[in-house]
């Protein structure tokens, strides 16, 4: 071996044994050692950690985490996991972990101590592909969930994309009207079928025509030979969607008056705190689907009531005979 070969190999095990990772008990301490390309090797105390019962956790997992836990708390690379029982903390697998009352989702997040996954028994998860799971009717996308009534049909088209016989999903969104056999995803968030174009789980509004709610003349229009439109001065000002979302709809009043039936009414989430209320109605003719969407106004402090621009739409589809 030459000098050279050995001056390589030392290097190589200098750098990999200061690149540490993971927790170190100090006489009645517990530190999480850590490398930063600023500072190189450092670590930092877990004040929280009990150094007597202190031990490191191993899953059989393709995670990066550095899991510890003590007799009270759970760690994941140092930071202290609230609300989570140590003693039956488990590994599920698809990144999806447990404890006696509850399940997680640690594959992707905002915030680390945020990925329970809300509403579903533990004992019932089936994993399906990631980040697809289910429990009972809930499906599972990461940490969210929808409810959906087909749920044994479904089927993953991508991580971000899915379909059962009647419905196409989109992360935790049901794309409600889609035509499940012409469907195709564009990106994460968009996709298409014969009729629409697709946008964060609702039809984009460049496939409706726009409409004044004040000049529209009402009384004259067949509406299920109806063009999609858009109403876009339904309010002059911004509304409060806690202090509407109860109120009447007007294109739904307006459907009623002209011999619609109430269906059904769904309140949705949107994109980010934006909602929608979707409302269906049926004559003998066609079956109309009313939205109202409340935009979110971040441009408003968040301290602020009314920050939510409305507009409601409508677009209809002749009843099969």
């Amino acid at each position: 071996m030459t000098i050279k070969q050995l001056t390589f190999i030392l290097l190589t095990l200098s750098i990999l044994t200061s690149c540490r990772r993971g927790y170190k008990v100090e006489g009645d301490k517990v530190y999480y050692e850590y490398w930063n390309e600023g500072s190189g090797q450092n670590k930092r105390l877990i004040e929280e950690a009990d150094a007597n019962t202190f031990q490191n956790l191993n899953f059989d997992c393709d995670c990066d985490f550095k899991f510890g836990k003590d007799k009270n708390h759970l760690f994941i690379d140092g930071e202290l996991i609230k609300n989570i029982d140590p003693k039956t903390f488990r590994f599920v697998g698809n990144y999806i972990f447990r404890d006696k009352d509850s399940a997680y989702f640690f594959g992707f997040y905002n915030n680390i101590n945020d990925c329970v996954i809300k509403g579903v028994n533990p004992d019932k998860i089936k994993l399906i592909k990631y980040p697809w799971a289910k429990a009972d009717n809930f499906l599972i996308h990461g940490s969210d969930t929808v409810q959906v009534a087909d749920i044994n049909d479904f089927v993953p088209i991508d991580d971000d994309w899915g379909k059962t016989k009647q419905h196409i999903i989109n992360n935790n969104r049901i794309l409600y009207g889609a035509d499940v056999a012409t469907f195709k995803p564009t990106s994460s968030f968009q996709g298409k079928d014969k009729n629409f174009n697709y946008e964060f789980g609702i039809i984009n509004e460049e496939d409706f025509k726009k409409a004044s709610y004040k000049t529209f003349d009402f009384d004259s229009k067949d509406f299920c030979q109806s063009q999609p439109l858009v109403f876009i001065d339904v309010y002059d000002s911004l509304i409060s969607y806690k202090e509407d979302k109860n109120e009447h709809i007007n294109l739904v009043e307006k459907l009623k008056q002209k011999g619609f039936t109430l269906n059904n009414t769904i309140y949705l989430n949107w994109a980010g705190e934006s909602k929608v209320i979707r409302v269906s109605l049926t004559n003998n003719k066609c079956t109309c689907i009313v939205e109202k969407l409340y935009r979110y106004d971040y441009s408003k402090p968040s301290e602020t009531k009314n920050i939510f621009k409305v507009t409601e739409r409508l677009y209809c589809e002749p009843r099969e005979k």
